[in-house]
């Protein structure tokens, strides 16, 4: 079973993380330092060690996460089949995922497991609505940024049709 650990941000780390994540995390995009600090007081921070499976696909969480450090492997199964899950992507320090869960809280369409030891903020839908500027930004980025990933998939679809 997968261990992690889960604790609140010191202001030290607040401090650190905030000017990272403005210059380079997508979902942040737009948002003001005092908009960013006023999230990230009510994140928390995960850490997890390499092969720890961060998230399960079909699991409940309304949470969103941004890679601080280490790599993760987004992975899906298909639908019916036994067969070991393809890989959907590789992420790295400044991405983000669990958008969807977070906009509808559906289940979890993939599971993403930890590649190395990672450390994480994990920031949950109710944190998000208690600051409505900051989270008006949080989804409007969410809303490109899964807009640009279904652009990639009909890109991919297209490309595999062809060969």
């Amino acid at each position: 079973m997968a261990h992690w650990i889960r604790e609140q941000f010191d202001f030290h780390d607040l401090q650190r993380i905030m000017f990272r994540l403005l210059d380079r995390v997508p979902v942040f995009r737009g948002m003001s330092g005092e908009e960013l600090l006023q999230l990230l007081a009510a994140a928390e921070k995960c850490t997890f060690a390499g092969g720890d499976t961060i998230l399960r696909e079909g699991s409940t969480g309304a949470w969103l996460y941004v890679l601080i450090e280490g790599q993760v492997s987004v992975r899906k199964s298909a639908p019916g089949r036994q067969a070991e899950p393809a890989e959907l992507a590789s992420l790295g320090p400044g991405d983000s995922f669990g958008e969807m869960s977070l906009v509808d809280q559906a289940l979890r369409s993939a599971s993403v497991v930890a590649r190395t030891p990672c450390v994480l903020l994990r920031l949950s839908s109710q944190a998000c609505d208690r600051h409505p500027t900051g989270s008006a930004k949080i989804y409007r980025n969410i809303a490109q940024i899964l807009a640009q990933r279904l652009r990639d998939m009909d890109d991919a679809f297209v490309l595999r049709r062809r060969d």
